[in-house]
């Protein structure tokens, strides 16, 4: 005889976790352990268990004052209509990292502020962490010398961070939209001048090829 499906059991973990991932997406906001755990009639400490759970898997984003958002993994899964730039992208970020020894990370233009998307970072012991889900000031570094001057290339010497420089190029959309950038940082012991235009050059090869995948028009070859 086959098993009845007419009566829902809910799994309780995976319950809780929907009711999470719903209240944060119709909030429209980030919002903290104590918020969510009033609106949702449930005890902090199990509340905390279940947004870390989803933290770890990119599906929520822990901000620095704590509070919580949807993540760039759930956004990407509910945006099929698109290709996955993110997965695009890894393995150009794998080239730049292999090729310089430093982190090299996409980040996508989002709500205002460059969000880290995707990262490839080298197996030494000292290199800059790129978390997943960190945002950045959009006019700021080398990617806001892109957005507020224009440039092709954007270059960071000890600017955004002291002591690290990178370097950045734009990714663009089929309708000419900067939405993300290909970046590469380190420290400024381990990246000279000559390097960091060097590695502006390649971020602008990866990002030119990336923006191809992505629909926009040729508009010349990068070097």
């Amino acid at each position: 005889m086959a098993e009845s499906t007419g009566s829902l059991r809910p799994v309780p973990a995976i319950d809780k976790a929907a009711r999470v991932l719903r209240a944060l997406a119709e909030g429209g906001r980030p919002q903290g352990i104590s918020e969510l755990a009033r609106a949702l009639g449930v005890s902090k400490g199990t509340l905390r268990d279940v947004l870390l759970t989803l933290d770890a898997y990119g599906l929520v984003v822990r901000d620095p004052d704590t509070r919580f958002r949807l993540g760039p993994e759930l956004r990407a899964l509910a945006d099929a209509s698109t290709p996955d730039l993110r997965a695009i992208a890894q393995p150009y970020l794998a080239s730049l990292m292999e090729q310089f020894g430093e982190t090299a990370i996409l980040g996508v233009v989002h709500d205002g502020r460059l969000e880290i998307a995707a990262r490839a970072e080298p197996a030494t012991d000292l290199h800059m962490t790129a978390p997943l889900g960190r945002r950045l000031p959009l006019e700021e570094g080398a990617h806001g010398k892109v957005i507020t001057k224009g440039d092709a290339i954007g270059y960071d010497d000890e600017e955004l961070f002291p002591g690290v420089r990178a370097a950045a190029a734009p990714v663009v959309d089929a309708r000419g939209r900067k939405i993300a950038f290909v970046m590469v940082v380190g420290f400024r012991q381990r990246i000279d001048l000559r390097t960091l235009k060097r590695i502006g050059e390649r971020c602008a090869t990866a990002a030119h090829a990336l923006s191809r995948r992505m629909g926009a028009k040729s508009d010349g070859a990068h070097t």
